[in-house]
């Protein structure tokens, strides 16, 4: 099952939205530009929650975002698969937590993507669907960016430079700005787990 989970990025959604089920996380119901299936959060953004949506409310004083709590919330749902909207958009740090948050969501088995009017951003792990493959423009810019560790990327085709057992580390900009040079990007994780980060800015 795919569910959405519109964070409250305090940018509106434009992009379609295409799920089993939806869950916004409080604020991100007024950005949705759909009716969401349940609502997540304190209720500090939003106040009062509109009716007939079924809420899971936590107090103010959680030690835990919205998003996270939804993650969770997701897999009890019976998700295999999560889309995120409004991982960028916002605040510096809420888009550091939303990739922590991206990864907790392979840690729990399921895939995980983020849809943006500025990104697109995929989660790659060596336990969960090592192989990925994407449809790229030639001459596309995008990133490979490893999280919560190292990581090792290889049988990679389509991309300008190479990727052929290539260990990334978080503190190395390696696999940043690499060049699409066929219709179809594609890899796989042996080691670990990255973001493929496709910048919309720049297609």
């Amino acid at each position: 099952m795919e569910i959405a989970i519109i964070l409250n990025s305090g940018v509106p959604v434009t992009r379609k939205i295409d799920a089993d089920k939806v869950i916004c996380t409080d604020g991100g119901y007024l950005l949705s530009p759909v009716r969401p299936d349940y609502l997540v959060g304190d209720l500090d953004s939003l106040g009062e929650p509109p009716e007939g949506i079924p809420l899971l409310k936590h107090d103010s004083h959680k030690n835990f975002t919205d998003g996270e709590s939804a993650v969770y919330f997701a897999k009890e749902l019976g998700a295999d698969s999560v889309t995120l909207y409004g991982v960028t958009g916002g605040r510096c740090d809420h888009f550091l937590g939303n990739l922590a948050v991206m990864a907790l969501a392979m840690k729990l088995g399921m895939r995980v993507r983020s849809y943006d009017s500025d990104a697109e951003i995929y989660g790659v792990s060596a336990e969960l669907d090592p192989e990925f493959s994407i449809e790229l423009k030639k001459g596309e810019t995008f990133s490979i960016l490893p999280h919560g560790g190292a990581a090792t990327v290889t049988e990679a085709k389509g991309t300008e430079y190479p990727l052929d057992d290539l260990t990334l580390t978080p503190t190395d900009t390696r696999g940043v700005s690499n060049l699409a040079v066929a219709d179809r990007v594609s890899f796989r994780v042996t080691r670990g787990r990255v973001f493929f980060i496709r910048d919309l800015y720049f297609r």
